[in-house]
């Protein structure tokens, strides 16, 4: 008898839990003074770090498997705890974002590099942006939008019906495009019809994808998305590099680096694998420089180490 496949929006209790959970805390947020975001994301983060066992073995092994003996023990429990503190602040941030204006929300933004990204825009074939999961990624997302350019993401819903849809009305509010990737024959389809009208497409690509390429992270053999060197090679697009951190005032920078060179022969298939380890080196030297920014130390990003 053939499996019935399990659909990403069917709900089981554990999903209706964490949406009571999620939107608890949602509202609480929302009522809570700005100031106190980050004494209490300092607090929460490191609750969550010393009680999630399971969460910081897997953070302290990915660290250990980058860093070795490079930093002391110490160091690498400092890394685990601002990583926690910084995801719940970024959660505060998105948050906040309801109850602040663009010209407040802009204020707080310091662009570097906005040129590159001009200069991409210009050449009229559309843009790829690659990113990480660093730093408050989701605000790198509307900062693009808020300064006009005409930024998507690729973006899958949250499971279970009820988080999934509170997730894309928030979504909505704040006047973010994304393309879902719940029917991912359209989903590649209005992707395509983006880079075309001259949009600019961004892709996360620094977590470990079976089905993609195999390149050199931070030493490693590991397989990386190459939707991101693909869409840029068959429509023509112009690629730049997209990295975000939280500074020590509580701005957020952003970085835009590029357009970068690309390999094109007659080889698509290694052109395709050439470009993907060019970016994953970009997000492996910004990974260096601010580490405790990047959330995929919780992901399993080194498969056959673990």
């Amino acid at each position: 008898m053939k499996k019935k496949k399990k659909n990403r929006g069917e709900d089981k209790p554990i999903h209706f839990f964490i949406f009571l959970v999620f939107v608890i805390f949602f509202y609480t947020a929302k009522i809570t003074p700005s100031a106190l975001y980050s004494p209490i994301s300092k607090l929460i983060g490191h609750i969550m770090y010393y009680s999630m066992r399971k969460n910081r073995k897997l953070v302290l092994k990915n660290i250990d498997i980058v860093y070795g003996d490079t930093i002391d023990f110490k160091r690498k429990n400092d890394l685990g705890r601002d990583l926690f503190s910084g995801i719940v602040l970024s959660l505060f941030e998105c948050i906040q974002l309801t109850k602040v204006t663009d010209q407040q929300f802009l204020q707080r933004t310091i662009f570097e590099g906005e040129e590159n990204l001009r200069e991409a825009l210009s050449r009229n074939k559309g843009v790829v942006g690659i990113s990480p999961h660093m730093g408050n990624f989701p605000r790198l997302q509307l900062a693009l939008i808020k300064k006009g350019y005409p930024a998507t993401y690729f973006s899958r819903p949250p499971s279970g019906r009820y988080l999934a849809r509170f997730f894309k009305e928030f979504i909505a509010s704040v006047h973010v495009p994304l393309i879902y990737t719940t029917n991912k024959r359209q989903a590649i389809i209005d992707a395509y019809k983006w880079l075309k009208h001259k949009g600019m497409l961004c892709f996360y690509i620094d977590q470990q994808d079976n089905k993609g390429v195999e390149v050199d992270f931070f030493g490693k053999r590991v397989f990386a998305p190459a939707g991101a060197a693909s869409f840029a090679r068959k429509s023509g697009a112009s690629v730049v590099g997209l990295f975000t951190y939280r500074m020590a005032d509580g701005r957020h920078k952003i970085i835009i680096e590029g357009p970068y060179e690309l390999q094109k022969t007659d080889d698509e298939r290694e052109d395709i694998k050439t470009n993907t380890a060019i970016f994953l080196k970009r997000i492996e030297y910004y990974v260096s420089l601010y580490p405790e920014h990047w959330y995929s130390w919780l992901h399993k990003r080194f498969p056959k180490l673990y």
